[in-house]
Order: structure tokens, then C-alpha cells, then sequence
């Protein structure tokens, strides 16, 4: 299935939005530092070998079968990241809206009333085992995280753009500004990484 760009940013956003809603959550009570497919943990929080692969999973999905993935060292590391941004997200303010949280749902449902959105979704939700209802249940519970820490980001983005003369725009940034926003997650990731443990081999 060729997919439209634009639909499937807007689908991928939320695809992996409702993704990070399960990230350890199946193996949160009585789980063991070691244990079989635990590769790392930040603050509490766990990821396992599932998670590493469902991500892969949903990314292929949305690409295509022959378009290049990141590796799982790659997807380990982008789900930290998301931890870790998340965690200096609340530590800073930044807070979902719950007019926020309803666009970002209403979008999904726009573009589930699409047939080329419906057909995406639908095949989402039959791999992963989820209904419809279940799956903009899991977005809506998701979406205040998700939110937050691009609340961070365009800050980031804003600043950035004010210091060195240039025009914010959420819409098709410049190269300028993700390389900014690259390097801030980046050194944000770097600074907690001593505070990340790795199991297993991971890290």
C-alpha cells in the first residue's frame, strides 16, 4: 500500500504514541533486574525486548516492507530518549491541554475517516490485537505524554529560532532547527545516561 506522506506522519505520530502507552507496562509487578528480555531501565521505568520489536513493527508497518528500519540498538535508544524527555518535560511545566489532548484525537479519527487512514489503522489494530474503540482509548490515555514532550521541543525550537534569527515553524522545519532539537535530546540523553541501566547486553 502506497501511503500519503502527510497521512502517514499524522498516523505514525499517533501510532506510536499509543505504543509508548505499553512500554514495560506487562512486566512492571515482579519483575527482576536480568531478567529475560528486560533491556533497560530508566527511573522505574523498563524496557523489554517486545517493546524493541513492536516499535520495529509498527515503523515497518508504516514505511513499507522494503523501506529501510532502524536498528533495535536505534529503537532502544529513541524509547529512553522518550523516557528521559518526558521526565525533563514534567520537571519543567509543560502540560497537555485537554483541548490539546481532544485535537490530537480528533485527528486520528479524521484520519481513520479517510479510506487510505482506515485501512492503516485497521491493519494496526488486527496485529496488534486491539479494537478501534481500544486503540483511540490507549491514544487519548497516551496523548497528554505525547503532547508534553513536544510542548519541550517546539520551546527548544523557539528559542533557537529567536537566537539566531530565524522563523519557528512546526510545519516543515529548516534543517537548522531539527539539527537543534537532534542535539538538545541528544545532550539531554547523555546527561541521563548514567542513570540508565542496561540489561542482557543492550546499551
Amino acid at each position: 500500500m502506497k501511503k500519503s506522506p502527510l497521512l502517514a506522519a499524522v498516523i505514525c505520530v499517533c501510532l506510536l504514541a499509543v505504543l509508548f502507552v505499553g512500554i514495560g507496562a506487562s512486566h512492571k509487578d515482579g519483575s527482576e533486574a536480568g531478567e529475560p528480555g528486560l533491556l533497560a531501565e530508566y527511573h522505574g521505568e523498563k524496557v523489554y525486548q517486545s517493546d524493541v520489536e513492536a516499535y520495529s513493527d509498527t515503523a515497518r508497518l508504516l514505511a513499507g516492507e522494503d523501506a529501510e528500519l532502524p536498528t533495535e540498538q536505534e529503537i532502544l535508544t529513541e524509547l529512553l530518549q522518550n523516557m528521559v524527555l518526558l521526565e525533563e518535560a514534567q520537571r519543567l511545566g509543560y502540560a497537555a491541554t485537554q483541548d490539546e489532548i481532544d485535537a490530537m484525537v480528533e485527528g486520528a479519527k479524521q484520519g481513520y475517516a479517510l479510506a487510505e487512514g482506515k485501512a492503516l489503522l485497521e491493519e494496526y489494530c488486527e496485529w496488534a490485537g486491539m479494537t478501534m474503540d481500544e486503540y483511540f482509548a490507549k491514544l487519548e490515555a497516551q496523548a497528554p505524554s505525547t503532547i508534553a514532550r513536544q510542548k519541550l521541543l517546539n520551546a527548544v525550537g523557539e528559542e533557537f529560532c529567536e537566537e539566531n534569527g530565524l522563523t519557528f515553524t512546526k510545519v516543515n522545519p529548516s534543517p537548522e532547527l531539527v539539527q537543534a532539537r537532534e542535539d538538545y535530546v541528544a545532550d539531554l540523553f547523555a546527561q541521563a545516561r548514567g542513570e540508565i541501566t542496561y540489561y542482557n547486553g543492550a546499551g
